[in-house]
């Protein structure tokens, strides 16, 4: 489900600086904000945990 961006609320994050600038030259680096990097970043995260999960209960039946 897409949301509205005026409907998502602000959600500071407070990471180390290394991180940060990391993040800012590969959002340069693909002409992309700084944002859509980071939630591309934990989107993928989590696509990759729940497929894991999921993985692994069924190894277990």
């Amino acid at each position: 489900m897409i949301q509205k961006v005026s409907s998502i609320q602000p959600f500071p994050v407070r990471m180390p600086f290394e991180l940060r600038n990391w993040y800012e030259q590969e959002a340069q680096d693909n002409c992309r904000a700084l944002n859509f990097v980071i939630v591309e970043a934990l989107t993928k995260h989590k696509n990759e945990t729940i497929k894991n999960r999921k993985e692994i209960e069924n190894a277990n039946i």
